[in-house]
């Protein structure tokens, strides 16, 4: 289920995820650890048992039951907004068009900068 995350303290919509579970679960729980990924290094550099180890981190994200006109959602909030700006987003159905061009243009340039034809 998509969940838009909030910073505790500005109220800011920080981002949308998609996590492994219901609202239902997210109010029974009311606690998610959810582990940011590790972005992608390119360089090949030599290993170093002194640097090989990273510590995985991670956002907590809670949750509570918000009430509008007899409707009850759920809100996602975080301590961690700059941790949780990182989380692979969920793009809303609005915003899937556009992102779509936008992968659809990574991929060309990838293809024409794999084949040297630039």
């Amino acid at each position: 289920m998509r969940f838009v995350i909030y910073d505790d303290e500005s109220m800011e919509a920080i981002t949308v995820v998609s996590l492994p579970i219901t609202e239902r679960d997210a109010i029974e729980r009311g606690h998610w650890r959810v582990a940011v990924p590790t972005p992608f290094n390119a360089t090949f550099e030599p290993f170093e048992p002194s640097t090989a180890y990273e510590p995985m981190r991670v956002v907590d994200l809670w949750f509570e039951r918000f009430v509008r006109k007899g409707q009850v959602s759920v809100m996602c909030f975080t301590k961690a907004a700059d941790l949780a700006m990182l989380l692979e987003p969920a793009w809303l159905p609005g915003q899937r068009p556009a992102v779509a061009v936008i992968e659809d243009q990574r991929d060309s340039l990838v293809r024409l900068l794999m084949q040297g034809s630039w």
